[in-house]
């Protein structure tokens, strides 16, 4: 019935008709696409640290996802600046890193990560891994005592790092063992929305 009452459309209606489906089937498609953009590979040879958890790459800011670095603290910035420093350190000792906009270590989340963004505060969210190596930047700034797991973005993947990090006031636990706890606290909290 309804093929034969598509027989008594005009000639041009017939045309519009299927050429207006592609298009809004093409909409649908690119309106998926801006809210899931396709993950980001990155080679990160030289970058500019711009704090623990934070690089620049020829003007755009990346930051590592999973863990937190401090960004104030009562002391000045210590924490904020010994962090950033501690970062410049390891990636000069270890040399470029793979970047994506996956979470590498997804594997030892003990939890379902609640939120996989692939940007926040005008960043690009990146997991990283030292060439040379294989080892995640992420676990190794936790496991060092430079960062705190953040278990929104983590499904608490760093967790067990940063307990014995902070049991054997591995760096800046041994510098401002409160400060790092406050932040470890904070980013161990989930949301409401990730709530079960």
């Amino acid at each position: 019935m309804l093929m034969s009452g598509f027989k008594k459309w005009p000639t041009h209606q017939k045309i519009i008709l299927p050429i207006l489906v592609v298009l809004g089937f093409g909409m649908l498609v690119n309106e998926t696409q801006i809210r899931e953009p396709k993950p980001v590979n990155l080679l990160v040879s030289n970058p500019e640290i711009v704090d623990g958890d934070t690089f620049r790459i020829d003007g755009r800011r990346y930051r590592l996802i999973g863990m937190d670095a401090p960004d104030s603290d009562r002391n000045g910035d210590v924490l904020k600046t010994a962090a950033g420093l501690y970062l410049e350190e390891l990636v000069r000792q270890n040399g470029p890193m793979d970047c994506t906009s996956t979470f590498l270590d997804k594997p030892l989340a003990a939890e379902g990560i609640c939120r996989q963004n692939r940007s926040s505060w005008g960043r690009m969210n990146l997991s990283c891994r030292f060439r040379s190596n294989g080892a995640s930047v992420g676990a190794t700034m936790v496991r060092h005592g430079y960062a705190v797991d953040f278990r929104q973005h983590s499904g608490l993947a760093y967790a067990a790092l940063m307990k014995d990090a902070a049991r054997e006031a591995r760096g800046l636990w041994g510098v401002d063992y409160r400060a790092m706890r406050q932040l470890a606290i904070e980013r161990g909290r989930l949301p409401e929305s990730c709530e079960k």
